[in-house]
């Protein structure tokens, strides 16, 4: 009996361990208190919002941790955009009424009811637990959300994990919503590519709009990883391998050899030093490793 407590234990134990591995994709400082990043500031969107590889039609694995997609429709190929001063639909769906958010990316119309080709979004993430997006809308949505475990897969052969119909099946409806459950996705086939968002490794989503007629609004976001970015410990510690950051320079306590990751987990940087500048590294955030040591900084 004592064997079987003690076995019930260990599993608790191993419960709460595992439940406690979830951490926020996005910096503390940026997320409110429910760990929403709002696209509400100019500030927020450059850090964490760019564009995709437009040329390949691929996530730019150089890029941000959202990229924008265009939609695919000759001859104009629409931009998603960002910005922080536009207000989406109120709950009672018009634009600018009660309830509307302030801080949107705007995926433009596909080309026909249920279309994969307007505009979307892409996420790159180092792991991912859930995804949940706070959208709006003027009237009944359509869209799909598709992933791929390779970066350099185009968006066009992403896999399909779910895609929303007119009718029942519909996205939503006008009004403001939380969109949640997206990591639950997966397509059902029974085959390599029936999987789900949820991931101990690098995964890539994409998010398409499919309505003729009405953009997608997505005003907030909110992505859990099942670990700190990139196994990144946010205090680095004592000795000859600490990381520190300032105007955009790494520096150490001696020589040593720094590598520097962006947040895809590719090298980009490497240099046996004492310093290290990324002055000339696109803005975002990167991954310092000295050692056994690892940082999360943003260039700026």
């Amino acid at each position: 009996m004592k064997k079987i407590f003690t076995l019930m234990l260990l599993a608790v134990a191993c419960s709460v361990n595992m439940q406690a591995q979830e951490y926020n994709l996005f910096d503390a400082e940026d997320v409110d208190a429910d760990g929403w990043l709002w696209f509400d500031t100019d500030e927020k969107i450059e850090k964490y919002v760019g564009l995709c590889n437009e040329d390949d039609y691929k996530i730019d694995p150089n890029g941000k941790l959202i990229q924008l997609v265009y939609a695919d429709i000759v001859p104009d190929y629409p931009a998603a955009y960002a910005d922080s001063w536009f207000v989406g639909a109120g709950t009672d769906g018009e634009i600018e009424g009660e309830g509307a958010k302030t801080g949107t990316i705007v995926l433009p119309v596909s080309s026909g009811s249920m279309s994969e080709n307007g505009g979307g979004i892409a996420l790159m993430l180092p792991s991912c637990k859930s995804v949940s997006f706070c959208i709006s809308a003027v009237g009944q949505m359509t869209a799909a959300v598709k992933a791929s475990k390779d970066i350099n897969t185009t968006f066009t052969n992403y896999n399909t994990l779910k895609a929303y119909l007119t009718g029942f099946m519909k996205l939503c409806s006008a009004g403001v919503h939380n969109w949640t459950g997206i990591e639950t996705f997966h397509n059902k086939q029974g085959d390599e590519t029936d999987y789900t968002l949820q991931s101990d490794e690098p995964i890539y989503a994409y998010i398409i709009n499919t309505t003729a007629y009405r953009e997608l609004m997505i005003h907030g976001i909110k992505v859990m990883t099942t670990t700190n970015p990139a196994g990144i410990e946010e205090e680095t510690v004592a000795g000859k391998d600490k990381i520190f950051f300032f105007n955009n320079t790494i520096s150490l306590n001696e020589e040593a050899q720094i590598d520097v990751y962006n947040v895809a987990g590719v090298l980009v940087e490497s240099a046996f030093a004492t310093q290290l500048s990324l002055e000339d590294m696109s803005k975002g955030i990167y991954i310092v490793k000295v050692g056994n040591n690892t940082r999360k900084v943003a260039v700026k």
